[in-house]
């Protein structure tokens, strides 16, 4: 736990994007040195020039287009484009080559504004960009990332990355449908272990899940559809080795990937006008936003916000919010807490004046009610884990529908309790477990002295849990710990929110 809790402290200052690009430019100082000493079959020469023209290339071509196209350009985001091309494309020095690499560079950033729908693009621009240049002859697309001796780094990028997006199981699965019926193929072919695993290390399966594979732009939005889509994908990956003849390569496959999650999910750019912002405690405040044209969503999902911004920090100019209003409101809102020191975008966020404009996107997640209204449920929340219960909330008062709701809700102090008046118009039960006393003019539930929730908590207010959904909302460590007490206890239907430092 100590070391969970160390390694999420230090993640949650720093934005996905961010450890991409700090992660592909770990390897690409691994690549070069292992060049110095002949490990790789690539000169510090080759190494230097395609990853400085691929990265010029990719961030030059994508702010021109952003011009054209009259939007923000995301340099971080055409920079690790830049490093997955230079990894899956050879390195070279020529004169032609590079001018191929600028040509690549030029097309991926071009796949991100040419093909897009409604300002989101399809395609993972790396990938599409492979499968252009593959199909035309104009360079190598060798996977040389799968080099033996980057692997064992590779693997620990690889993880880290899918432990901050929580995509461990996307993880898994691919590897169960790539890896292990290509082991299995290899043994059988009469290939020693040994040679067999050597063979398995030369395929990029840990590459393409860690940097490519859970990009989030370019997923579905419910876990069904991540699921059917990693595993249309992992088969698609494993195919040139479990059968002969017609040949996938790993880029294709990725891209097939992607349109299927654009035809169950297309996305799009959402603009929202800021219409009021609300104090709800005092380290928390609420957004109010009109869209410009109605968004559909379900109570329970969020949505990615873009705030382009001066002097931006490690966490980056994109977050994840959950929406607390209801989908029949003709506002989008957002509770967001403020700690100190704040990150940039969250600066950036308190500061913008009313009738500000900011894109929002990537509306998703599973945290949804069963359609079964006879279903009893347990809400438990975190601080402000709480937002994605107001929707839910608010949507069920809105239709005048009756569940049975047991609602608990751990916040530091009465002070941090917020939406006060929606909790207690609310039909569900409500318990408010914290250190400190509830004052007397504090009607929103029944308190509960405590500072964590805990096992004998769970038990005392939900003595039926096993028969009941179990929805848990806050942070990590505090979900994770509350998840097993549930599982503990019998619970057998459970739904996670995470709330990682944004």
């Amino acid at each position: 736990m100590f070391l969970q809790n160390l390694v999420d402290r230090h993640l949650r200052a720093i934005s996905m994007y961010r450890i991409v690009s700090i992660a592909l430019l770990l390897l690409l100082a691994n690549a070069f040195v292992l060049s110095l000493f002949g490990q790789i079959a690539f000169s510090p020469w080759q190494i230097t020039a395609s990853a400085i023209v691929l990265i010029l290339a990719t961030t030059v071509s994508s702010r021109l287009f952003a011009s054209i196209m009259r939007t923000h350009a995301h340099s971080e985001s055409a920079f690790i484009t830049a490093l997955i091309l230079f990894f899956i494309v050879s390195p070279t020095s020529s004169p032609e080559g590079l001018f191929t690499l600028v040509f690549i560079g030029v097309i991926a950033s071009a796949s991100k504004y040419l093909l897009a729908y409604k300002g989101r693009h399809i395609f993972n621009p790396a990938a599409i960009a492979a499968v252009l240049v593959g199909i035309s002859g104009l360079a190598s697309i060798s996977w040389w990332v799968a080099t033996p001796s980057l692997i064992i780094l590779t693997a620990v990028l690889s993880l880290l990355i899918l432990y901050k997006t929580h995509r461990f199981h996307l993880g898994l699965l691919f590897i169960a449908l790539t890896a292990l019926p290509i082991l299995l193929v290899l043994l059988a072919e009469g290939l020693p272990a040994s040679q067999a695993i050597l063979a398995l290390a030369a395929w990029p399966i840990l590459f393409f899940i860690g940097f490519m594979l859970t990009e989030p732009l370019t997923l579905p939005a419910k876990k069904w559809q991540l699921y059917v889509e990693v595993a249309l994908v992992a088969l698609l990956f494993a195919q040139p080795i479990l059968m002969n003849g017609f040949s996938v390569p790993p880029a294709l496959a990725l891209v097939i990937g992607n349109l299927f999650a654009f035809i169950v999910h297309p996305r799009r750019s959402i603009e929202l006008r800021l219409v009021k912002k609300n104090t709800l405690t005092p380290t928390t405040d609420e957004f109010v936003f009109a869209p410009k044209t109605p968004v559909n969503f379900e109570p329970g999902q969020y949505m990615e916000i873009m705030l382009p911004h001066k002097a931006t920090d490690s966490r980056g100019l994109r977050r994840t919010f959950s929406i607390s209003s209801a989908p029949m409101d003709d506002t989008i809102t957002f509770g967001v807490k403020f700690y100190e020191p704040s990150s940039s975008f969250k600066k950036a966020l308190r500061a913008l004046p009313v009738g500000s404009v900011v894109k929002g996107s990537n509306i998703a997640g599973d945290f949804t009610l069963p359609d079964n209204t006879d279903e009893r449920l347990l809400f438990v929340a975190g601080g402000i884990g709480i937002t994605p219960f107001m929707s839910h909330l608010q949507s069920l008062r809105a239709k005048g529908e009756t569940r049975d709701i047991i609602l608990l809700y751990a916040v530091n102090d009465a002070s941090e309790i917020a939406y006060a008046d929606t909790l207690k118009e609310s039909q569900a039960k409500i318990f408010i477990l914290t250190k400190s006393g509830l004052p007397k003019e504090c009607h929103v539930g029944e308190h509960i002295s405590g500072s964590l929730v805990t096992k004998e908590i769970l038990a005392q207010l939900a003595p039926d849990i096993s028969s009941r959904w179990v929805y848990i909302s806050g942070p990590p460590v505090m979900v994770a710990s509350a998840k097993k007490d549930a599982t503990r206890l019998g619970a057998k239907k459970i739904k996670t929110d995470y709330f990682t430092g944004y």
